[in-house]
């Protein structure tokens, strides 16, 4: 944990400890071809960080971040987010995304646009990459998290998955029959 860093450095694939969030929200959810989103912060967002929650006081960077080390994936900055700076690295693994800077954050109940120029993760497993600020008892601390929740599968994917699931259904209901 660190204290509070009104500019982060831009962060590495290994700088992304993982994490899980409640009330903050990337719609839609990420998918090849899609190139506009939206990062929101509901009322109460959380982070827990093992078995600790805390409350999210603030988020000031998303980024796209490959699973594993040897991910690649396809992500340039489009023309919407004039107000974050664009970083992307790509060794080791990939990580693409958005930085604001001093105090250009998205606060509990706020929303930020964020758009692609071009983004492909056909075939990569890609999580949710988030610099925020929580408070810890009376002080506030940053870090970068991952999401650790497994990626949401594209709706191909789902659907392939959901014709599986009917075809054993209707096999199950005939052999009762």
């Amino acid at each position: 944990m660190a204290t509070a860093d009104p500019s982060p450095e831009p962060p590495s694939w290994a700088s992304f400890e993982p994490a899980s969030f409640f009330d903050i929200y990337l719609t839609p959810s990420l998918e090849t071809g899609i190139l506009d989103y939206a990062l929101a912060l509901g009322p109460d967002p959380k982070i827990t960080l093992g078995s600790t929650t805390y409350d999210v006081n603030w988020v000031q960077a998303y980024f796209v971040v490959s699973q594993d080390e040897e991910t690649d994936f396809i992500a340039t900055n489009g023309t919407t987010v004039t107000d974050w700076r664009w970083e992307s690295k790509s060794l080791p693994g990939r990580i693409s995304g958005w930085m604001g800077e001093g105090t250009n954050r998205v606060y509990p109940g706020g929303s930020k646009a964020l758009g692609f120029g071009s983004f492909d993760i056909t075939g990569n497993a890609v999580l949710s990459g988030l610099h925020v600020g929580y408070q810890v008892g009376s002080s506030e601390e940053t870090g970068w998290y991952k999401d650790s929740l497994p990626p949401i599968p594209e709706p191909s994917s789902l659907l392939a998955l959901a014709c599986g699931l009917g075809g054993l259904a209707g096999l199950l209901r005939r052999r009762r029959s």
